[in-house]
């Protein structure tokens, strides 16, 4: 009886799931074939005839210098916005973690920059930092300095400063949202140990906080790394190559350069990149909510 039970549940589960699981093939499964498929497949847009290529896109790919100082730049970008985002997220969980004057209405102007797109954001900055028409400039010049934002010297420090204006919000929401899940009996025990606030930080929070820590630096250390509209729209990815992330690499290649196979390898090369990320973010999700039970 139990058997045919659990057979019957196993059925309407699947029956049930099957609408989820048509809309995630025809949104994932199908472009991701297309992509795999291009990748082996010769297809320039100045010629006609498209035909089977095997691994020869992905041997031009490592013999080209523009994708690996594209790669490099993307993940030294990637590593630094991430890891000052996630300290200064923290940081600023903790300053929020308790109750103050104006509180509510800070709270809202800091999740601001996340109900705005990324490439509108990229448009402000664009225009508040335009050398003739831009606030910041006409401002720097009034006091004796000139500032670029593509200068070669300004221009990596200045996309990572925008990026911490527009993502740091992302990694207080969530670090507030574990500190807010914390409870408060661990507080009131270290206090009646005697433990001074800096020793409550780096001995009681840190330690049950490192799971949530964990999977908030890597969700955006993903996002990081397939960055395209904001730096796009900033620079094009210059001044020549400079800021070239392995998206505008990708974009440039199909759609200036007309190589779509290439493109197509480079795109799956990024996927390979970023695979390796989900069983560590699956394992520390599993990890904090094991220990929040």
């Amino acid at each position: 009886m139990s058997v045919t039970f659990n057979k019957e549940r196993k059925v309407a589960g699947w029956l049930l799931s099957a609408p989820l699981l048509l809309m995630l093939a025809a949104l994932l499964i199908w472009p991701v074939y297309l992509g795999v498929k291009t990748s082996f497949t010769h297809d320039v847009l100045s010629e006609f005839a498209t035909y089977g290529a095997g691994f020869e896109n992905y041997k031009n790919l490592i013999h080209q210098p523009n994708f690996w100082l594209s790669l490099r730049f993307t993940l030294l970008y990637a590593f630094i916005a991430t890891v000052a985002e996630v300290i200064l997220g923290f940081a600023l969980a903790l300053l929020f973690d308790r109750v103050f004057p104006g509180k509510r209405v800070l709270f809202s102007l800091m999740l601001v920059p996340i109900m705005i797109a990324p490439s509108l954001m990229a448009v402000m900055y664009r225009l508040i930092l335009n050398e003739n028409i831009g606030i910041i400039p006409g401002f720097l010049q009034r006091i004796g300095i000139n500032f670029s934002i593509f200068d070669q010297h300004n221009v990596f420090a200045s996309l990572i400063v925008l990026d911490l204006l527009e993502f740091t919000a992302f990694t207080f929401l969530l670090s507030y949202s574990a500190l807010q899940n914390m409870p408060s009996e661990i507080y009131e025990a270290a206090a009646i140990d005697g433990a001074n606030a800096r020793q409550v930080l780096t001995r009681v929070v840190l330690p049950m906080l490192k799971p949530a820590i964990a999977i908030i630096f890597l969700l955006r250390i993903l996002d990081s790394i397939r960055t395209f509209d904001s730096v796009f729209i900033l620079t094009g990815g210059g001044p020549g190559t400079t800021t070239q992330t392995v998206g505008i690499y990708i974009y440039k290649t199909a759609f200036i350069y007309g190589d779509f196979g290439l493109a197509a390898s480079a795109a799956v090369v990024l996927v390979l990149l970023l695979a390796p990320f989900m069983p560590s973010i699956i394992k520390q999700f599993n990890l904090n909510q094991g220990g929040g039970k």
